[in-house]
């Protein structure tokens, strides 16, 4: 009887899905990229917060259940690792960032495709050891995601490689992967509006390197970008490194970046 029993649940424990956390949905979009559907993702936030807040206690025992937390290793998620690993001892974490070189620790590496294959790479080879029976999926899924990175990256080098964008003015420092990638010079202003005695120095520099863009992400400096597009002749851009799909983020930046005012 036991043995039939057995035979019958076999199946089924193969199927298991297995529960995981990640910080916000971008994280989550690219986990699904591999699993698909195969695990149940339960998320800290709804979108991105660089500042950590605390979590209820009745949150924090859901998300104690889990048995993988996956995220970027951004600072503000390495508090709430602390945080639920305090709970749960053997909850597993995987770092997404793991032997990807960082520029000046700046921790935005998806917005290079390319560092996104190692991205990747650290999540397949996680997933064949947490979750062994599903191998075998997981490695198509993983093929297919590098296709579509790779295709991804060449899509946008021959929109830009076509363009006259060379160098941008940026107020933060979340495109400093995707600008390198693709061999464009940043220059970071500051966060503050522009003097009138500052303009035309300005002005004829911007001119002189051909600056056509101004990226900015947070609204609160919206003033401000509208200050220095104003009196630099350039494009303001507001663009938000943290939505949930990627390469929909990334497409939309170059198409931004390279249409005319």
């Amino acid at each position: 009887m036991v043995k039939i029993l057995f035979i019958l649940f076999f199946p089924l424990f193969l199927s298991a899905k297995f529960q995981a956390i990640t910080y916000f949905p971008l994280e989550t979009h690219i986990v699904k990229k591999i699993t698909q559907e195969e695990i149940k993702i339960r998320e800290i936030s709804t979108i991105y917060n660089n500042n950590y807040e605390e979590l209820p206690f009745s949150e924090v025992s859901r998300f104690s259940n889990a048995k993988v937390f996956f995220h970027f290793g951004l600072d503000v998620e390495k508090k709430y690792e602390e945080v639920i690993k305090n709970r749960n001892p053997e909850l597993i974490v995987v770092d997404l960032s793991l032997n990807i070189e960082k520029i000046n620790n700046n921790p935005y590496i998806w917005t290079d495709p390319l560092l996104l294959r190692k991205i990747a790479q650290n999540l397949y080879e996680s997933l064949v050891q947490i979750d062994k029976n599903k191998a075998s999926l997981y490695k198509k899924n993983y093929e297919k995601f590098l296709e579509e990175i790779d295709n991804t990256y060449l899509k946008i080098k021959q929109k830009l490689s076509n363009s006259e964008v060379n160098t941008i003015y940026v107020l933060d420092d979340y495109w400093e992967y995707f600008a390198k990638r693709y061999r464009i010079k940043t220059i970071k202003k500051d966060k503050k509006f522009l003097h009138i005695t500052e303009v035309p120095d300005l002005l004829k520099f911007t001119q002189k390197n051909g600056i056509k863009n101004l990226l900015f992400y947070d609204n609160y400096d919206h003033n401000i970008a509208v200050s220095i597009s104003s009196n630099l002749d350039v494009k303001m851009i507001e663009d938000s490194i943290f939505k949930d799909k990627w390469q929909v983020n990334l497409f939309s930046l170059t198409e931004e970046l390279i249409k005319n005012k």
